[in-house]
């Protein structure tokens, strides 16, 4: 698969609605409130590298699990675009259990061509690092949820 291919995988695979809420849960922090108005700002699929490449103020891991599906082409396109700089974000974000709980079978098989795309052209930012023994691990779970679901299941997040 291409790039091109694997993005519009994902695109048909995660076909959701922009969500009312983005962050999870009720709170109304300042923190929570700036990222709720952080994701709100960006189209689903160009998400700003500047604003979701810092661990240490990542609005994704306050999003909720609908926020999660309808940024994914955003947050993939970031992954391939800049390895060096997304993947080890990006593994985290899908491979926290309640995500994988969340993802139909289509989805988790559309992030499995999304690692296998990694593993095949980004071997160099992969070699060496922690990520690849991540990426290995989170493909395996998501294989095991596309295995474990009808084709287009999702179950409830």
């Amino acid at each position: 698969m291409t790039k091109d291919q694997v993005i519009s995988s994902v695109r048909l695979a995660f076909d959701n609605r922009r969500p009312a809420m983005f962050i999870r849960g009720t709170c109304s922090c300042d923190e929570c409130l700036e990222h709720e108005a952080d994701m709100r700002s960006f189209p689903p699929d160009l998400l700003p590298l500047e604003k979701m490449n810092n661990p240490g103020w990542d609005p994704i891991c306050f999003a909720s699990n609908e926020a999660i599906a309808y940024l994914m082409p955003g947050l993939v396109r970031l992954a391939l675009d800049h390895p060096d700089d997304y993947v080890q974000q990006f593994i985290f974000h899908i491979s926290q259990p309640e995500r994988l709980d969340a993802f139909s079978g289509d989805q988790a098989r559309a992030l499995v061509h999304v690692l296998d795309f990694l593993v095949l052209h980004e071997t160099e930012a992969l070699n060496g690092s922690v990520v690849a023994d991540d990426l290995l691990g989170t493909r395996e779970s998501l294989e095991r949820v596309a295995g474990s679901r009808n084709k287009g299941q999702a179950s409830s997040p």
